[in-house]
């Protein structure tokens, strides 16, 4: 297991203002009230990934639905959220972190303004006829600057209107680790990572066996021969209890949670892992030996681990499921005090001890 991540801090982004997380370690339990930031602390995490990609700037308002992306906000509406909603004309994200033993500052400048457009110009960029018309009709177009720098230097410096389909600056993107944000919503859309656990056998082979709390009667985990399309793969349940496999988004929520964790740590080899809400849909019988498989997994496989949880039951499971890891548990709590997100930091025997012995709220 690795501490890729060493310090985050968030000077501005979304509601969060001058929140620190230092001293941060393999295992990293982040927790706190509703609306203090959670969320928002591993979307940013995950900008780390292609810090200057339009496509990542705007990944977590998207939901991918059976490998297609579905979504009620254009490209330029799901930037345009990423700031601060009250500064509705110039805008700007702050955050500084250290990585792998380096500091890195990141700034994101966004200027919105208004220009008259032609119809036929405004039709053109949502990929209509540029046909000119008779009366052609001026319309007020809404615009946006966008700026990027890293550690002073500018990477990204383009101009976006409300009617662009751009998903993607068009450029190399500045990649600085491999990041995997995993939604509390994700396993419901049937979007897995399935392709890198079938090239593990030795992994795939342990999946199973996690996955026999769920159905006793498995046997294996296959891709779907027929049918498939380019854009789409459909992943299939062999099981004792069927004479043929069974399609897994027609398994229950439970299954298809426990799935797409244990495949997700695979995928973020030598990285960093995002789980959100990582106990949603997962019954708590089952918790202590999926916890402890994601845990011991991610150790294998130089995994630096953030979690963030509102469950006093599955953080406390989390924290004791495997006795050898407690030495690289810290647990955060988030709060709120006038303009600033502050935050407790707990080992986890103080965590533990201050929920069994003095039975402290670390939530």
């Amino acid at each position: 297991m690795a501490i890729h991540l060493q310090e985050f801090d968030i000077h501005r982004f979304r509601g969060i203002h001058n929140l620190e997380l230092k001293d941060l370690n393999h295992i990293n339990i982040i927790t706190g009230d509703n609306n203090t930031g959670k969320t928002s602390l591993l979307e940013n995490i995950n900008f780390l990934k292609g810090i200057d990609s339009v496509r990542n700037l705007a990944y977590s308002t998207t939901r991918s639905v059976r490998g297609m992306v579905r979504t009620s906000f254009s490209t330029f509406e799901r930037v345009n959220y990423l700031f601060p909603v009250d500064e509705e004309v110039v805008s700007k994200i702050e955050y500084s972190f250290k990585l792998e033993n380096k500091t890195h500052s990141v700034n994101l400048f966004k200027e919105n303004y208004f220009e008259l457009l032609p119809d036929s110009e405004v039709r053109k960029m949502m990929g209509y006829s540029n046909k000119v018309r008779e009366c052609d009709e001026m319309i007020d177009t809404e615009f946006m600057n966008l700026k990027i720098d890293l550690d002073g230097q500018e990477l990204l410096n383009e101009k976006y209107s409300e009617y662009d389909r751009f998903a993607t600056n068009g450029k190399q993107e500045t990649k600085l680790i491999n990041t995997t944000l995993v939604s509390s919503f994700k396993h419901v859309y049937d979007d897995f990572y399935l392709s890198k656990v079938l090239n593990n056998v030795e992994l795939y082979q342990e999946m199973l066996g996690v996955l026999i709390e769920f159905d006793e009667d498995i046997i294996g985990l296959n891709v779907d021969s027929k049918g498939n399309s380019a854009w789409r793969k459909r992943y299939m349940i062999l099981s004792k209890n069927h004479k043929e496999a069974i399609p897994l988004e027609l398994y229950g929520d439970g299954m298809k949670k426990a799935i797409l964790l244990m495949s997700a740590v695979i995928a973020s080899k030598n990285g960093i892992l995002l789980i959100d809400e990582f106990e949603t849909s997962i019954h708590t019988s089952a918790m202590n030996k999926i916890f402890s498989w994601i845990l011991s997994t991610a150790v294998k496989l130089n995994i630096q681990l953030f979690i963030t949880s509102h469950s006093k039951e599955a953080i406390d499971k989390v924290l004791k499921c495997d006795p050898t890891l407690q030495d690289k548990m810290n647990l955060y709590t988030l709060y709120k005090k006038d303009d600033s997100t502050l935050t407790r930091k707990l080992s986890c025997y103080e965590a533990i001890e201050a929920m069994d012995d003095y039975d402290i709220e670390v939530r």
